[in-house]
């Protein structure tokens, strides 16, 4: 879900927020267009590029929150999201153009509705305009990479607060130690669902189509042999 998002987002890019810096005319033996149509990067940015079209050189900026892509190639758009494209190095991104609603014109970030209790809420922004939304069951959105993520690897969200489950103590070995293995639980409600643990960690999981988690054996089986108790699964 998370990609197709990110997918359509780009595209809204794509279709209405290019700009066009300046223009360089047409010479077939203009040294910047080494081929008649092409991209090239612009050294020290992040977000510039040289594109070529008929041998003809245009200076582009990708939308405010987007990069462009080394590696994109004609007529594919060469813009993408920070956490696709990183910049370590290549130089700095144009100022940000921020509105009431969101830092830049284009991305996810955190949303002041989330809290770390509830880290499942994000905000994807579209030309300045905020849009909320929620990971998929079980994930946290991480504000450092932009992604929806396990909970316990968001550093501020409260895992079992969130998921409303703390993973029971591992058994142990003859020693004592615990023993790193996967134990997998029941999820309250819904036999779908379960929580897996390992490590202390725990993480929600569903079953495939046609399975549901039998509590007995702690794995998914035929779904007929599970009596379900359908009710919500978490948000």
């Amino acid at each position: 879900m998370f990609s197709y998002f990110c997918v359509a987002l780009v595209f809204v890019a794509a279709c209405s927020a290019q700009v066009q810096v300046s223009t360089v005319q047409p010479d077939p033996r203009n040294a910047i267009c080494k081929r008649r149509n092409g991209y090239y990067k612009v050294d020290s940015s992040c977000d510039s590029y040289v594109e070529c079209t008929e041998f003809v050189a245009r200076e582009m900026v990708c939308p405010d929150g987007l990069h462009y892509n080394p590696d994109a190639q004609w007529p594919a758009y060469p813009c993408g999201y920070p956490m696709d494209v990183p910049c370590l190095g290549r130089g700095s991104a144009q100022p940000a153009q921020p509105t009431a609603d969101c830092p830049h014109q284009y991305g996810y970030f955190a949303s002041p509705v989330a809290t770390d209790d509830n880290c499942g809420q994000y905000r994807m922004c579209v030309a300045g305009k905020a849009i909320e939304m929620v990971c998929p069951a079980g994930l946290a959105f991480n504000p450092d990479s932009g992604r929806c993520d396990w909970p316990d690897l968001v550093p501020s969200c409260k895992a079992d607060q969130f998921l409303g489950f703390s993973c029971p103590a591992p058994p142990t070995d003859a020693d004592g130690s615990p023993l790193d293995i996967v134990i997998n639980y029941k999820y309250q409600g819904n036999c779908y669902y379960f929580f897996s643990c390992e490590s202390g960690r725990a993480r929600l999981l569903s079953c495939d189509a046609g399975l549901a988690f039998d509590p007995a054996s702690g794995r998914c089986v035929d779904a007929d042999l599970v009596n379900c108790e359908v009710t919500p699964v978490l948000q």
